[in-house]
């Protein structure tokens, strides 16, 4: 059915009045009555009108017919039915496997220190509670929330409090 321009040309129609065909699309199926001598672009852009969906290509008994190709010459009787469809986008090659040179880097785990109280008070011999850590004097956190003491520097975690401790001072 996709014929050359040149056999094109020489054909003679099969019918000579006009008839009415039926192209099926992505809106539905569409009666279309059309002449020996329209071509199968003038059909497309007929269908286009009618449906008002855009079509790229139009088949028959499996075959794609050609644009230039007029509707007279070709083996299509009476009341058939023409497929319409788009292209489609897509069809890139599927991607390669990622393969990874270095290891997946192992996340950090809080360890879980049991007692960890002790720490931060002391009780000497007369029942009298000390506390060893600094309170944090932020008006969010205010007396029990305690400053990590590191080497150089007092934190707080929950406001972000930081004091520089100098050399000469403890």
């Amino acid at each position: 059915f996709g014929s050359s321009p040149s056999a094109v040309a020489n054909c003679t129609p099969a019918w000579e009045s006009a008839m009415q065909l039926f192209v099926r699309g992505p809106g539905g199926s569409v009666p279309l009555t059309v002449e020996a001598g329209t071509t199968v672009g003038a059909l497309k852009s007929q269908f286009a009108l009618a449906s008002g969906v855009e079509v790229d290509t139009l088949t028959y008994a499996g075959a794609v017919l050609a644009d230039e190709a007029s509707l007279g010459c070709l083996a299509i009787g009476d009341e058939a039915t023409l497929w319409a469809s788009q292209s489609l986008l897509g069809g890139g090659k599927k991607r390669k496997k990622k393969t990874y040179t270095k290891p997946k880097k192992i996340k950090h785990k809080k360890k879980k220190v049991k007692l960890s109280v002790l720490k931060f008070y002391k009780v000497d011999g007369a029942d009298k509670v000390t506390r060893l850590r600094k309170d944090c004097p932020h008006e969010i956190c205010g007396p029990g929330v305690f400053m990590a003491m590191h080497f150089n520097r007092y934190y707080c975690g929950k406001c972000h409090l930081t004091y520089l401790i100098k050399k000469g001072e403890k």
